[in-house]
């Protein structure tokens, strides 16, 4: 393990997809599907492409199934997890994301809050073989992501101003801001850039490499 001075390191912590891994097509597809089986409707897939991130994937079901039947939702999950495997090959991790990581953990605290259940998370952390590169990952479906970054800093005692949460959508910043943190806007994976720029993201970055000058220039603040 690499010892950190956690007097000296920020902690960063990245949303997974559209951060990390471009998922867009899949989940898309995946919602595609999952739709058409229990409704016999074919919605466009970029319907769900301007919703993958932003919304509540179960609430998502509701809308488009007509249904508030809980367990009618839960079939639906079920059949939309079911083919992850899939649709599998449309997911790959954005360029340089790993070298990047790997950078970073030579100094910094690296968090990971994904909106999905940390079972399936875990999974597309080993499929990507980058577990090792998180000093703590939380998978939530709560309606919010600030409660895990705040549990990730009480976890290692770091401060507001030294915390940082990158992620794509405006659903990401706003967690930021709930949280009290600073956070880092995801140009190249956000499909809605304007709503997320509209709540004033500390920063912005057009490839993940970017984060290393802000992590550098923000210790440096």
């Amino acid at each position: 393990m690499i010892a950190r001075n956690t007097k000296e390191c920020l902690l960063i912590i990245f949303d997974f997809d559209g951060v990390l891994a471009d998922s867009t097509k899949a989940y898309a597809l995946q919602m595609q599907e999952t739709v058409e089986f229990f409704t016999k409707k074919k919605i466009p897939e970029e319907v769900f492409k301007q919703r993958g991130g932003n919304t509540d994937q179960s609430q998502d079901f509701v809308e488009f199934l007509g249904t508030k039947d809980p367990e009618k939702i839960d079939k639906a999950i079920i059949h939309y997890v079911s083919l992850t495997e899939k649709y599998s090959y449309l997911r790959d991790l954005y360029p340089n994301v790993r070298e990047t990581l790997e950078n970073l953990k030579n100094q910094h605290l690296i968090g990971l809050v994904s909106r999905k259940s940390h079972e399936r998370m875990e999974k597309w952390l080993h499929h990507f073989k980058i577990t090792h590169l998180f000093d703590r990952p939380i998978g939530t479906l709560e309606d919010s992501k600030s409660k895990a970054i705040i549990e990730i800093m009480g976890e290692f005692n770091m401060p507001i101003d030294r915390t940082i949460m990158v992620g794509d959508t405006e659903f990401d910043i706003m967690s930021a801001k709930e949280a009290g943190v600073n956070s880092v806007l995801a140009l190249y994976g956000a499909e809605k850039p304007d709503k997320a720029l509209a709540l004033s993201p500390t920063y912005s970055i057009n490839s993940i490499e970017e984060i290393l000058e802000i992590s550098k220039e923000h210790l440096e603040s």
